[in-house]
């Protein structure tokens, strides 16, 4: 993976393998595992 700089945007796929009848209504993202993350919405 390359490091996206600030105001830079990258569109692409993320596949997870969870249970069918999982719904998923958001994601929380993190820069490092220091990081406080953010939640992003999928729906």
């Amino acid at each position: 993976m390359e490091e996206i700089n600030p105001g830079n945007q990258v569109k692409g796929r993320l596949i997870f393998d969870v249970p069918k009848s999982t719904k998923l209504t958001a994601i929380e993202l993190h820069d490092s595992v220091f990081s406080g993350g953010v939640t992003v919405a999928l729906s």
